[in-house]
């Protein structure tokens, strides 16, 4: 009879064995939206340039809507939305940390004021928000990342409150308060490096949450100006023209792809070395 297989052979069976496929999927965009912008040259419409025409010589990737250089606009558009996804999680982060660290502190009421706070925001669609702020007036692009981060707060509050109140920390916490320690010291020296980890994790895999509601938003007008050479934009301007024109189409979506692909497999990756260590 075949021995069931352990634990150990199981994490190796499912553990991505190549991690540079990730690399190479996030790499791309990534070096797209940081050296993109200064060699992308103009995009502004040319005169002697028809809108939607395929790649063909003069134009690589041919042109959109407006007639303006799709390589040009793919080039530029990286930078808003590598920019915007991370400018939310920083936002997140800045909210939801202390706030967590708030709600595992001593005091019961305030922990419970805390997390029905965030209870209360989690009752709000992400998208049904954008579409109230786009509804007023509010669509530029502070409000677009200001808003996709206050969203993630709830989830990085709980997961910084669950880490502070795991057991092995609460007694560390207990012995430096016992020993005159103040809150400062405790919390931004020591679990400040107990919270690195579980925070570096969960950041790369909301990543690709807060990029799939910013590109969403942007899809459907709810946040930057047409005009923009936004990936997501690109993608909702020329949609119409995706049988004559599918480069202008194809290509941002499939740079959007290998963004949240490979960070969620980077992810992955990271996860599983984190398991087989002992």
């Amino acid at each position: 009879m075949t021995p069931p297989p352990t634990t150990s052979s199981l994490t190796a069976a499912t553990t991505p064995r190549r991690p540079w496929i990730a690399l190479i999927l996030l790499g791309v965009p990534v070096l797209l939206a940081l050296l993109g912008p200064p060699v992308a040259g103009d995009d502004a419409p040319r005169h002697d340039a028809l809108p939607s025409q395929p790649p063909g010589a003069g134009h690589l990737l041919g042109t959109d809507v407006l007639g303006r250089d799709v390589l040009a606009l793919v080039l530029r558009g990286g930078a808003s939305v590598v920019g915007s996804s991370l400018a939310a999680l920083a936002v997140g982060a800045a909210l939801g940390i202390p706030l967590g660290l708030l709600a595992a502190g001593p005091r019961r009421q305030l922990d419970e004021t805390v997390m029905r706070t965030m209870d209360l925001l989690l009752a709000f669609p992400g998208l049904l928000v954008l579409m109230t702020l786009a509804a007023t007036g509010h669509r530029d692009w502070f409000w677009l990342v200001t808003v996709a981060g206050v969203l993630q707060v709830p989830a990085v509050a709980r997961l910084v409150r669950g880490a502070a109140l795991a057991p092995g920390s609460r007694s560390v916490v207990e012995a430096l308060r016992m020993q005159g320690h103040g809150w400062a010291y405790i919390h931004l020296r020591h679990l400040a490096r107990e919270l690195a980890a579980p925070l570096a994790t969960d950041a790369g895999g909301r990543f690709s949450l807060v990029l799939y509601l910013l590109a969403s938003a942007n899809f459907l007008g709810l946040g930057l100006p047409a005009s923009s050479p936004d990936w997501a934009v690109l993608i909702e301007r020329n949609s119409d023209a995706l049988f004559t024109q599918p480069a202008a189409v194809l290509v941002p979506a499939g740079l959007l792809t290998a963004l949240c692909v490979g960070g969620n497999l980077l992810v992955d990756h990271a996860l599983a070395r984190q398991r087989r260590r002992p």
